[in-house]
């Protein structure tokens, strides 16, 4: 079972994140245009697709049901509406739509907070480290974006062992993992 998680960049000249997960083994990439990652999608034919991004607008105000519920958990997140994460979600929503018309099931994470949930911590270094403990087979050096794609794939994973839980409804859904990872 093959999972795709992305860490999308608001424009596409900026890194995005691609991470590709089969497995115990994860592999990723970073890509720029909306075209390169479609190719990969194309190309790896996952079973899911993780997308750190909104992939909705909210219908008045700046925060979509979602957004509140996670705050209201604890876990920092920035509304669809403000300034940059406008582009981001303007471009989430365009990308999570031509995905799905080539018949991928494509889903909104927050890595952010599937790591701290996963791992207790919001270090991408310790998430990291406990993924290398836990056996997970991975490279040697990574970007933020692409530890932020590895764990957008992990939850998409999750997601597809019915280990995760969905946020929001009307407006759209995050899913986020239901607990913390085992690490053996």
């Amino acid at each position: 079972m093959k999972t795709l998680g992305i860490d999308l960049a608001g424009k596409s000249e900026n890194p995005s994140g691609v991470a590709v997960q089969e497995g115990r083994h994860i592999k990723t990439e970073i890509s720029k245009t909306d075209e390169e990652i479609i190719d990969v999608c194309r190309s790896q034919n996952p079973k899911v697709i993780a997308i750190d991004a909104p992939l909705s607008l909210p219908k008045k105000g700046n925060l979509r049901e979602a957004d509140s519920e996670l705050i209201g958990k604890g876990h920092r997140v920035l509304p669809p509406t403000l300034g940059g994460m406008r582009l981001l979600t303007e471009r989430g929503i365009r990308l999570a739509d031509a995905l799905s018309k080539l018949e991928f099931e494509v889903i909104e994470v927050h890595p952010r907070t599937s790591g701290e949930i996963l791992f207790g911590s919001e270090s991408r270094d310790d998430w990291i480290s406990k993924l290398r403990k836990g056996g997970w087979n991975l490279s040697s050096e990574f970007s933020e974006h692409e530890i932020d794609s590895i764990v957008a794939a992990l939850t998409g994973f999750l997601y597809l062992e019915e280990r995760t839980e969905e946020v929001g409804e009307k407006e759209g859904e995050i899913i986020i993992p239901k607990n913390r990872l085992k690490i053996s």
